[in-house]
């Protein structure tokens, strides 16, 4: 049967069952199966008792524990429910004090900028190990992030900021796309990255002229297919 969010529920089915049989985990991976099953009073319960054991083991130990699992969250994002927030608060306590012990380490850096959203925690762990798949892309995406929020009113011929900006943020995202190793990411990238840049450079041509027609419709007149955004504004 499908329905929405099967992906979600799909997702702690399997990991539940995985991890409630791994030494350590047994607790996290019955509160996955519990999630799976609508038992909401349940699977707090265990999720905290899992909190409090992970906080009784030696420091490597926990460490290692928020490695994993901010890794499990990490690969399976679509499984939205897999970390209840006791558990980010205890990943984030962990690795927040793992980066101030080891600041030389990518390993907590990397890991606190998917729990925390932290692209500056992205950012030093990819000075530490300028290789790194993960940060390479987390970072451009955030710069593309930033020129997708430039231009979302480029349907109303507003564009938010300058065009120096949003020209820097994509050179930026281009010089990290350039590193990355997983073609699948590369490509998936490349091609937002080229969008945009099609976006603003039409934007920088239409920007010189004067008393021409809304800018949508200006790239259409061109050939040009962008995804605008629909603008709603709400009055009380």
């Amino acid at each position: 049967m499908n329905y929405w969010n099967c992906d979600n529920f799909e997702g702690l089915k399997a990991i539940g069952a995985q991890y409630s049989a791994r030494k350590g985990y047994e607790l996290f991976g019955q509160y996955c199966l519990q999630k799976e099953q609508g038992l909401k009073k349940q699977a707090i319960t265990t999720v905290n008792q899992f909190v409090s054991h992970c906080k009784t083991q030696p420091l490597a130990e926990q460490r290692q524990m928020a490695e994993e699992l901010s890794s499990l969250g990490f690969w399976h994002r679509e499984t939205h429910q897999l970390l209840a927030y006791p558990l980010i608060v205890l990943l984030k306590g962990v690795l927040t004090q793992w980066a101030l012990d080891e600041p030389n380490n990518p390993i907590p850096h990397k890991w606190l900028g998917f729990i925390a959203g932290d692209i500056d925690s992205y950012e030093r762990a990819l000075a530490l190990e300028p290789t790194d798949d993960i940060c390479l892309t987390q970072v451009a995406l955030s710069h593309l992030n930033s020129v997708d929020f430039q231009t979302h009113h480029l349907s109303e011929s507003v564009l938010l900021g300058d065009i120096s900006r949003a020209k820097y943020s994509l050179a930026s995202a281009q010089v990290l796309i350039a590193r990355l190793q997983t073609i699948k990411s590369k490509s998936r990238l490349q091609n937002r990255h080229d969008y945009y840049l099609s976006m603003i450079n039409c934007w920088e041509e239409y920007s010189t002229l004067v008393g021409v027609e809304p800018f949508p419709d200006w790239c259409a007149a061109k050939g040009e297919q962008f995804d605008f955004w629909s603008i709603i504004y709400y009055q009380h």
